[in-house]
């Protein structure tokens, strides 16, 4: 009898000890804490140089998939890749707002004069404000849009951020169509630091070399 209880107690006491070890070990773990980022970068490669006289490159940034841009032919030939705020040679105003501008949070453009960003939101017979983000730098096959999310949705910055990248042929008195976009639907980015998109876009020889995205690296910072 002895004998037994003796093995009831060491039985009892070795599973004190897995308890104690299972407390132990879980209070040892760490929650992950997320942080959220405050810069994105989106890096856009051409199947060419770029080309600012002849061209503009425009990101469109917005807080749901709601992001509509005009698409290039043959899927459209009548609505231009133009700013806010710019009279169309083809189309209302009112249809531009009214099926475009309203649903971006943003854009940036990169034209002669190098890198512009503009926020919203985007109103009929109000004005945005341009801000410089900086010079264009050697001219090459990539683009680099680089700001402060802040900048665009001040400090609601919402948990996914919609995001396209356009090429607008650029000719003078003419209109300005889109040539080239990104092929993946709703491209966005999550706003925890340290996220990175990658989207391939393919090559389309049909296409002027500087019109052509190739590929696109979103990350947050």
């Amino acid at each position: 009898m002895e004998i037994k209880n003796q093995k009831s107690k060491i039985k009892k006491l070795g599973i004190l000890i897995i308890i104690l070890l299972l407390i132990q070990g879980c209070a040892k773990t760490v929650t992950p804490i997320v942080t959220f980022g405050e810069q994105m970068i989106v890096t856009v490669t051409l199947r060419g140089n770029f080309d600012v006289i002849n061209n503009r490159y425009f990101l469109v940034l917005a807080s749901s998939a709601s992001l509509n841009i005009p698409l290039p032919p043959p899927d459209n030939i009548e609505y231009e890749m133009i700013e806010p705020g710019t009279d169309p040679i083809s189309g209302s105003e009112e249809a531009y707002y009214l099926n475009y501008y309203s649903t971006w949070n943003g854009y940036s453009i990169l034209e002669p004069g190098g890198y512009y960003l503009v926020a919203g939101p985007f109103v009929q017979n109000q004005t945005n404000t341009r801000e410089s983000l900086g010079f264009i730098g050697n001219v090459n096959k990539t683009i680099v849009f680089n700001f402060d999310l802040s900048k665009v949705f001040g400090t609601t910055i919402p948990g996914n951020i919609y995001f396209d990248v356009v090429t607008v042929d650029w000719p003078d008195g003419h209109m300005k169509l889109p040539y080239d976009h990104l092929t993946s639907t709703n491209a966005y980015i999550s706003k925890v630091s340290g996220s990175v998109v990658n989207i391939d876009d393919g090559q389309d020889a049909a296409l002027e070399s500087s019109l052509d995205i190739i590929s696109c690296k979103a990350e947050i910072e």
